[in-house]
């Protein structure tokens, strides 16, 4: 997963963020972002009046073929292209980094508290979905009726709720501890795969890059074994650490969310657990069981591994 987008509340709304390097020419780019028969291939079905204050309908592929309307703002080609949606905005901005490398960076905003998280989550797999396009993708994505509960939306979910929790509707299981090491100190213990061996699981390997997957055996309440399966979904090194959290032959998904900062000489951590209603049901997946292993694993097994090493 690409970094994910920076969402910030404003005076008329929520606003996100987004930055790509993409590696095509700014006229490639443009036209894949103007060109309703480009953006029928990653976007959906569109029908403009290219000009300014001409009108955008965006068409979904839902049992209605329901349809929203738009309105272009400002044509600066091949920098600038901003059109409203309903009542929200998109702005995006393409620069030249080269003959063949183009940094965007997409703005959308004047976001309700119902689309804070979705919107985001949505654009996000959207960037997605360009950047196969423009790498000569030929399939056709439609808006459809998803309300957007997905992997993504999940991801955004982790970092909406540290500074808007009053967003989320599944609240998470939150584990925090203030720790008397440095913020330097305590990344290298979340980490360095040697070290989270000692006070963690068992990992198979571990590297804090975005996409890297890692795997770890654990046991349940009455003796049972589970293959935990992760993959690191955004990393903010000495601030964040974020990673996929699922079971081998079990359905659900998860996103465990870790924030760092530093205060007084002290750092603190909060770990906070997205989308265990998405397991099945029983004690080993009951958000208590969560609560109770993340206070046992952050609240002590962490802070003791980092006090026995001040003491050595």
């Amino acid at each position: 997963m690409a970094h994910l987008g920076q969402l910030s509340r404003q005076p008329d709304g929520y606003k996100v963020v987004f930055e790509r390097l993409l590696p095509h020419s700014i006229q490639q780019v443009w036209k894949a972002i103007t060109d309703p028969a480009q953006l029928r291939f990653w976007f959906t079905d569109i029908e403009m009046d290219f000009r300014p204050g001409g009108k955008i309908s965006f068409h979904f592929a839902d049992k209605d073929h329901s349809v929203s309307y738009g309105e272009i703002v400002q044509i600066d080609e091949p920098h600038l292209f901003s059109w409203t949606w309903e009542k929200e905005l998109a702005e995006w901005k393409l620069s030249e980094v080269s003959a063949n490398s183009t940094r965007l960076e997409l703005t959308y905003s004047k976001l309700t508290d119902d689309f804070a998280v979705k919107a985001p989550a949505g654009f996000h797999d959207l960037l997605d979905q360009l950047e196969e396009r423009l790498s000569g993708s030929d399939t056709v994505h439609t808006l459809g009726e998803d309300d957007h509960q997905s992997d993504t939306a999940l991801s955004y979910a982790a970092v909406a709720y540290e500074k808007f929790p009053d967003l989320i509707k599944n609240q998470p299981v939150v584990t925090e501890r203030t720790i008397p090491v440095t913020v330097e100190r305590l990344w290298q213990a979340l980490t360095d795969k040697e070290q989270l061996r000692q006070w963690f699981f068992n990992l198979d390997d571990f590297k804090p890059e975005v996409g890297f997957r890692f795997r770890f055996p654990g046991t349940g309440h009455k003796g049972e074994q589970y293959i935990h399966i992760c993959e690191i979904t955004d990393v903010v090194p000495l601030h964040r650490l974020q990673f996929s959290w699922r079971y081998d032959a079990h359905p659900g998904y998860s996103i465990v969310n870790i924030e760092l900062g530093e205060k007084d000489n002290q750092s603190w951590i909060r770990l906070s657990h997205h989308g265990i209603e998405t397991f099945p049901k029983g004690p080993d997946f009951a958000a208590e069981s969560f609560q109770g292993g993340w206070n046992e694993i952050i609240g002590k097994m962490l802070p003791d591994f980092l006090a026995k090493e001040k003491t050595a």
